[in-house]
């Protein structure tokens, strides 16, 4: 597997936060930022005129806006983070109640991006120094980020910072990130990819960290850490880390996108697919899939582990060699606009209406719905040219988001594979995504990002409307393991593949 996709929290060092879904806070914690490190202030005015354009255009134009909180949820949420902006404000005590707003969507492809200030003084402030793992409530160590700390070692539970119990930060933060519906496996890998950034938004902007932790055989240690800048976090090699990244090293088998090895030659084969994305991806599924029927495979290990989505089509493009029939993959795709109204103060291309009328058709509820001709995923999917007719394991965690999740959820319809790990962190029933405008609000400089298509997976008869795809056996991933360089959720899959299939891999 690739550590840096599956594994991505383990080297997730700079991802950008900022500017993506992930950055939803709570209210009033960056005003603790004001200062020479963040400037401009917005009058009351200028903060609920914004605010009230960003209603507008999210009632106008984000056809999921209802789809996992209620019409009279959402006008609640509205009306009371409005409230808040009663007096002048920095922007970025404005951005928190913008993406506290976002959060109450529960659509985890809707999020916005602070000004360019606000992005520089995050980036630039030295931050809480260990990489972490949540497991539950509890925080485990990692990685030690600091240059030659030798007291936090990979592998120890953290029981305080700075005096807080991880229970209480975590529950702190975990509320105001995003996720579709109920999801809560998305908000962890969320979390736990950019942990620092999050407390230091959510929970206190500190430069210093006094951390109790305790190691496997019950002996609690405490110091005092400082925090780590992003560019010293990549040049910082503290031996502390040496062994447990050495171990992980074994885990790492290809440095590509897309990977094909087998696990047992011929019989059990695992691709890799870190993201549905490049221009050799469909060469490369039917190459695999012809690879594999050309050797007589029998047994096929897909790991999804965190594929955060991609190309609509490269995953329906997966499904089809897995199934020898024709077969549906999205159910229909709802916009509610094609000329929005606040264009002036988006991205959006005028030119592109002429070609969306032609293209959609009039939706009976209102709005349009997406035809063939305008996207193929609506349309009856052939099987692949070389479908697969094997056992088929899928491997998924809380990083299987967008595209992934889609796959996964007609996957599991289809009754094609069985799945390993944690739930998906995209939603079963699909997610509003594909065609969106970037809304940037003029005061503030805050933009938000409004996804327009809602997209209905051809999924019927599932239990979890507000969930993702869940696994049927349950494997979380647990530091320890990743920290021996194991594998437990690949173990499983090859154990219930054929019990004898670990032995000849050894």
């Amino acid at each position: 597997m690739r550590k840096h996709l599956l594994l991505a929290v383990l080297i997730s060092l700079i991802n950008p936060l900022l500017g993506t879904a992930s950055l939803q806070t709570g209210a009033g914690v960056i005003s603790k930022t004001q200062g020479s490190s963040v400037t401009g202030t917005l009058t009351t005015a200028e903060a609920q005129a914004d605010f009230d354009l960003m209603r507008k255009a999210l009632e106008e134009a984000h056809s999921g806006l209802y789809r996992f909180s209620t019409k009279a949820e959402m006008d609640r949420a509205f009306d009371a983070q409005r409230a808040k902006l009663s007096r002048p404000m920095t922007k970025p005590e404005f951005f928190v109640v913008v993406a506290e707003t976002l959060a109450r969507i529960k659509c985890g492809h809707t999020g916005a991006t602070p000004d360019s200030e606000t992005q520089t003084a995050v980036s630039n402030a030295p931050r809480f120094p260990l990489r972490v793992l949540i497991e539950g409530r509890r925080l485990m160590v990692l990685f030690n980020d600091t240059p030659d700390d030798r007291t936090i070692r990979p592998g120890m539970e953290i029981l305080e910072i700075n005096g807080r119990k991880p229970g209480d930060i975590i529950s702190r933060i975990l509320p105001a990130m995003p996720a579709d519906g109920d999801i809560e496996t998305g908000k962890r890998a969320i979390i736990q990819r950019n942990f620092g950034r999050h407390y230091w938004l959510l929970v206190e902007p500190a430069s210093e960290f006094t951390v109790k932790a305790r190691d496997a055989a019950g002996k609690t240690v405490t110091t005092k850490l400082a925090g780590v800048k992003d560019a010293d976090r990549v040049k910082n090699q503290n031996p502390v880390n040496a062994e447990a990244k050495a171990n992980i090293d074994k885990l790492e088998w290809s440095l590509e996108n897309v990977s094909l090895r087998f696990l047992k030659d011929p019989e059990v084969a695992q691709i890799r697919i870190g993201s549905f994305g490049g221009r050799d991806y469909p060469q490369w599924i039917e190459n695999t899939f012809k690879t594999l029927r050309e050797k007589g495979t029998k047994v096929l290990i897909i790991d999804l582990r965190g594929n955060g989505g991609g190309a609509d089509m490269y995953g329906a493009m997966l499904v089809s060699y897995l199934t020898d029939r024709p077969f549906r993959y999205f159910d229909h795709i709802n916009v509610k606009t094609i000329s929005p109204s606040f264009k002036e103060h988006s991205d959006w291309r005028v030119e592109r209406e002429g070609q969306l009328r032609t293209d959609m058709a009039p939706n009976p509820a209102g709005g349009y719905l997406v035809t063939a001709k305008l996207h193929p995923g609506v349309a009856e999917q052939p099987p692949g040219k070389y479908p697969f007719p094997g056992k088929v394991f899928v491997l998924i965690d809380g990083g299987s988001f967008s595209t992934t999740a889609d796959f996964c959820a007609v996957t599991h319809h289809l009754k094609r594979a069985t799945f390993i790990g944690e739930e998906t962190g995209g939603g079963y029933y699909g997610n509003n995504s594909g065609m969106q405008t970037i809304l940037t609000l003029p005061n503030s400089k805050a933009r938000v990002r409004v996804p327009m298509y809602e997209y209905w997976n051809a999924v019927p008869g599932y239990d979890g409307k507000r969930r993702g795809t869940r696994p049927d056996h349950l494997v979380e991933t647990k530091a320890a393991n990743l920290l021996r360089g194991v594998d437990e959720q690949l173990e499983l899959a090859l154990k219930l593949a054929d019990p004898g299939v670990n032995q000849g891999k050894k």
